[in-house]
């Protein structure tokens, strides 16, 4: 019998009980003591009130993805077992408050063990209703196994209060004795903790991307709020002071986009992050960096949409509009990270290519990526170097005119910055010439506006040929030959390289195209592995397979087979295995 991969517990109430407070408690106790802990907040655009819920998948190896069925599940309201009862496994335990919760043994698998435990009385008289997290947490501990001492030592990280510390952990103490003493212990918990194992992190990819910005020399940053793209900027805010950061909450996008075209314009490397919404606000300047040819780093941290959509839940329904965006035609960097790890080394190495190459750079995550916190060892960044590409040097005796969009044969011309003896210029936002004066703004150039209107825009795409050569368009994972070659971008990732691994003991072979890097695209990588696959399956968290129109543009592709996902919720391992299955019959 094969050993039990993970264990997953799920904690689901109503705002205000702290449920995704004693998820991330119990996450990161297990990080922190040699485990490995995936975690997913689920939370509607609301105020107040509505169904919270905290997944945490733990494991004793690195995990890549979370399943949806569950060992373990932690009831703070009525709603919470209502929507959550058909996602137990056989022999998963409930616990629950009778008080707010009535459970109905016909809803849940055979086997359940099912555990009222009144919660809510352990609260002090006058104490906050969050503290019945405390109590969770106690009642979690004696039915489970998982170590009390663990989730102790984290709720005094957590509370710098020394009274609201005691006040908590007398709450857990309690309820554990009650439980441990009143019920049945199951002991079910797989995993042995050990206290002094190397040394993880528990992070998300807003998060990762908001480090590497600091790490790339990042000094500036503006945004307008915008879930799930406000953690970046909520991060920079929090921590910019420690590393010399200036955060600016603009009145809208629109200002927030200028302000960090304004401040590259200076040689300040600076970022931005928002969700579609605030995007569609911010192309018409996206167009003016472009033609300006001012170095930009956005974050579009996708949500389900159209317009308004679903502010907090996913979607990968924003790749064509990225890809394409703004008035007129210009290149531009568009990554997709699939994982951590890649939002951290990727967010680096775009702030180098938007300096190197003076051009727009858009990472294109969404609110599953972007939310979701994953034990992660610490990145290691001696190999990381700021490259702030071809800069002018200053000199009071230069006789030449300094031409700040000089054609060169990479298309790249030299920066200058305000205050530089020698480097005045002018940044338009109109097709201009070598030295930057609109076009057709005068009789000299007026003659020469078609010529000089082609040149500006041949320079603009002379840029590629170095680009294309540089980024790591894409990763191939699995073995060079395969029953099936799945195609798919961004967060899908870690739940198609776990459905490998599961396909590989069923005894069928797959393997993995990422387009990582999807403008410009990656022709030449990825027409070649399209052309030897037996069989292709795009996998996409949309409704029109959008990267497999774009695949067929550039190639004339079309995979064999699709699978889309676009109910607002993200892909889990068993359900591309069972699709993986139903190609192949």
């Amino acid at each position: 019998m094969m050993k039990k991969r993970n264990y997953t517990c799920l904690f689901a109430g109503e705002a205000g009980y702290g449920v995704m407070s004693a998820g991330s408690i119990i996450a990161k106790g297990a990080n922190r003591n040699g485990l490995w802990s995936f975690l997913v907040n689920e939370y509607p655009s609301l105020i107040q009130g509505g169904l919270n819920s905290c997944l945490v998948s733990l494991a004793d190896q690195p995990l890549s993805s979370y399943e949806e069925t569950l060992d373990f599940l932690g009831l703070f309201s009525q709603q919470g077992f209502d929507y959550y009862a058909d996602k137990l496994n056989p022999g998963a335990i409930v616990l629950y408050d009778p008080a707010t919760t009535q459970v109905d043994e016909s809803k849940v698998p055979k086997g359940t063990i099912l555990y009222p435990v009144p919660l809510a009385s352990f609260i002090p008289k006058g104490g906050a209703k969050i503290m019945i997290n405390s109590a969770m947490l106690g009642s979690f501990c004696a039915l489970t196994g998982y170590s009390k001492n663990v989730v102790i030592d984290v709720i005094k990280d957590e509370f710098h209060n020394a009274n609201i510390q005691q006040e908590n952990i007398k709450i857990l103490e309690e309820v554990y004795e009650h439980v441990v003493s009143s019920l049945p212990s199951q002991n079910v918990f797989p995993f042995t903790f050990h206290k002094h194992a190397e040394p993880k992190i528990l992070i998300n990819g807003n998060e990762a991307i908001s480090i590497a910005a600091i790490k790339a020399g990042c000094k500036f940053s503006a945004g307008y709020p915008m879930t799930p793209g406000s953690s970046v900027l909520s991060y920079l805010a929090d921590h910019g002071r420690d590393y010399g950061l200036v955060f600016k909450q603009a009145e809208d996008e629109i200002a927030a986009i200028n302000m960090l075209i304004g401040a590259s314009f200076t040689g300040v490397r600076s970022i931005g992050s928002t969700s579609g919404g605030g995007f569609a606000l911010m192309v018409e300047a996206l167009g003016f960096a472009a033609i300006a040819e001012v170095p930009l780093v956005m974050v579009n941290a996708q949500r389900g949409g159209p317009s308004t959509g679903l502010p907090t839940r996913t979607a990968q329904a924003d790749l064509t509009f990225v890809v394409y965006a703004s008035q007129g035609e210009f290149p531009r960097i568009v990554v997709a990270p699939g994982d951590i790890e890649e939002c951290f080394y990727e967010t680096f190495r775009v702030f180098n290519l938007a300096d190197k190459y003076q051009i727009p750079c858009i990472i294109l995550t969404d609110k599953y990526l972007a939310d979701s916190s994953v034990s992660h060892p610490l990145f290691a960044t001696d190999h990381l170097t700021i490259d702030r590409g071809k800069c002018f040097e200053e000199s009071a005796d230069r006789l030449e005119p300094y031409l700040r969009y000089q054609n060169t044969p990479d298309g790249i011309s030299t920066r200058a910055f305000p205050g530089q003896i020698g480097g005045r210029h002018i940044a338009t936002s109109y097709t201009h010439g070598e030295d930057g004066f609109y076009s057709s703004g005068n009789k000299e150039y007026a003659l020469n506006e078609p010529i000089i209107t082609k040149e500006s825009m041949d320079k603009l795409y002379n840029k590629l040929p170095s680009l294309e050569k540089e980024i790591p368009a894409i990763k191939f994972y699995g073995p060079s030959e395969a029953d099936i070659t799945i195609i798919a971008w961004g967060s899908t990732k870690g739940a198609i390289l776990e459905a490998m691994e599961q396909a590989a003991i069923h005894g069928i072979s797959v393997n993995f195209l990422q387009v990582l890097y999807i403008s410009p695209f990656p022709v030449s990588a990825v027409e070649p592995l399209l052309q030897k696959a037996k069989k292709t399956l795009l996998i996409e968290g949309n409704k029109t397979g959008q990267l497999g129109g774009i695949i067929a543009a550039h190639t004339g592709y079309k995979a064999d087979h699709s699978f889309f996902k676009y109910n607002s919720r993200a892909f889990v391992p068993s359900e591309i295995l069972a699709k993986i299955k139903e190609v192949l019959v």
